[in-house]
């Protein structure tokens, strides 16, 4: 029950947070399940609960979902996932982490400084080598989402814009995920047991995400602002975990 119940807050934390900002139940929970459950279970747990939520969230915002520029992104991902794990293999993980943790930091701090997008619009060939990259990484290391949440963050977009292409993106490129964690066995009967205890906890976090999203909008908060903290956030997260 201790276990069930540590596993159930850290999945409501990170399903709050993907609620809120459109990413982070996995770059959440991955890290703090690990220090209670194999890594084994922890990866598959996060991937297919950070699958589910971006549904709900994919419907109620589809409107604003920027579909061209999600599917050149998953797109790109695609050759990314199968060429990237081969052209990076020869770099050890902690230098691939310690360098993205680095481009999260210093793009945060460059878009907290700037007055105006470093992007004007979107390109369909920067759009594919971002996926690109995001796939690469996702095959070699398990973090596909920095580099599309920062690309992303740089784009002249409204809130609704950069939160639901973001879902909408994560929950295409998951199903290949989800696929390859079947493939090598990782969906195991304790994954689905520990999915399924932790269900309660998630769609309260889910939820409490949601309406918190809404209320930045009400109170006029700076949502970029919000992304950019937590991508500088991350960056140290990903250096401290490769160190």
């Amino acid at each position: 029950m201790e276990i069930i119940l540590m596993i159930s807050m850290v999945i409501g934390l990170g399903s709050f947070t993907q609620g809120l900002t459109g990413f982070g139940l996995a770059l959440v929970s991955v890290p703090l399940l690990s220090l209670f459950i194999d890594v084994k279970l922890a990866v598959p747990l996060a991937g297919i609960l950070g699958w589910l939520v971006t549904f709900p969230i994919v419907w109620k915002m589809r409107s604003h979902i920027q579909y061209k520029t999600a599917l050149i992104l998953f797109i790109g991902s695609l050759p990314g996932s199968f060429i990237g794990a081969s052209l990076l293999k020869h770099l050890p993980s902690e230098i691939i982490l310690i360098i993205m943790g680095l481009i999260l930091i210093i793009s945060g701090i460059y878009s907290f400084r700037s007055k105006t997008s470093l992007f004007k619009s979107t390109s369909p060939v920067a759009s594919a080598g971002i996926g690109f990259f995001s796939g690469a990484l996702g095959a070699s290391v398990g973090e596909p989402g920095p580099p599309v949440i920062a690309y992303t963050s740089m784009l002249p977009w409204t809130h609704d814009q950069t939160k639901s292409t973001l879902v909408f993106f994560f929950m295409l490129q998951m199903i290949g995920a989800i696929i390859g964690f079947w493939y090598k066995g990782l969906l195991t009967d304790d994954v689905f047991s520990y999915v399924i205890k932790a269900i309660p906890a998630f769609i309260i976090g889910m939820l409490l995400g949601m309406f918190s999203y809404q209320l930045l909008h009400k109170y006029n908060i700076n949502y970029h602002r919000v992304i950019y903290s937590l991508l500088i956030i991350i960056g140290f997260v990903l250096i401290t975990k490769s160190l």
